[in-house]
């Protein structure tokens, strides 16, 4: 039993320089790199008046002394449903973080400020939240990782109470991922949605697969669909992203 105990905590620790490294930058959240992204993406209710929400999302995210990073990401939306059409700037968000790695874990530290930069009430939540991440994540391999992420919602302060409840909310992922050495990459991504103002849960499940199209640019698509709870936020919702990552020289 001893012996045992030793060899699975030895596993623990086994840095990933033992493995080959895989060929996929910017999909596991232990890559701290400084990368841009295009995220153009659609989200739809299905209900009457067919709510949907396209956006193109532009991000850029600086690494910072290996250990830290910052980012930034500001959306460019259009909202069509119930009879209103809006097209604008969304919410700014901006987010500082930390890690710190042991062998093949890494845990990571993150907070999120959200500016109500959004120029149509459709296109925003008309708040200025304050966003803390806390997330584990443990490769197996340079090829395969898991993630257990947790986030809180909090409201700072609300423009316009009467209209919008304050944000109080709660997201948990168990994100899963396969990074190939040929460049290309598939995960999954289990969510739970918890509206804390009134206990109301939505379960969704978000899938992805992308490759790399040489050492700096990778594309992906990304599908998600609700599959229940008593919260409504969205039925489903497809992404095509673009991923550039200047000086990667590891492809």
């Amino acid at each position: 039993m001893k012996k045992i105990t030793f060899v699975l905590g030895a596993a623990l620790l086994v840095p990933l320089s033992s493995f080959a490294d895989s060929a996929v930058k910017g999909v596991n959240p232990a890559d701290n790199v400084t990368k841009m992204e295009l995220l153009p993406s659609l989200n739809v209710m299905d209900k009457d008046g067919k709510p949907s929400v396209t956006t193109l999302g532009l991000k850029y995210d600086k690494e910072l002394y290996k250990a830290f990073g910052i980012n930034f990401e500001l959306p460019l939306s259009h909202f069509s449903g119930y009879g209103i059409s809006d097209a604008g700037i969304g919410d700014l968000r901006v987010r500082g973080r930390a890690q710190y790695r042991y062998g093949r874990n890494v845990i990571i530290g993150a907070t999120e400020f959200v500016f109500p930069t959004a120029t149509s009430d459709t296109l925003g939540t008309r708040q200025y939240t304050f966003d803390p991440t806390l997330a584990y994540v443990y490769a197996f391999s340079a090829n395969f990782f898991t993630a257990l992420v947790g986030k809180q919602f909090i409201s700072l302060y609300n423009l316009d109470k009467e209209k919008y409840q304050d944000t109080n909310q709660t997201q948990v992922r168990m994100l899963m991922g396969y990074l190939s050495n040929n460049g290309w990459w598939a995960a999954l991504d289990p969510q739970v949605w918890i509206n804390n103002e009134d206990g109301r849960v939505e379960y969704l499940v978000e899938g992805e697969v992308g490759t790399m199209l040489n050492r700096t640019t990778g594309v992906w698509t990304r599908i998600g669909k609700r599959v229940g709870g008593d919260w409504h936020r969205n039925d489903w919702s497809v992404l095509l992203g673009i991923r550039f990552i200047p000086g990667n020289k590891d492809l």
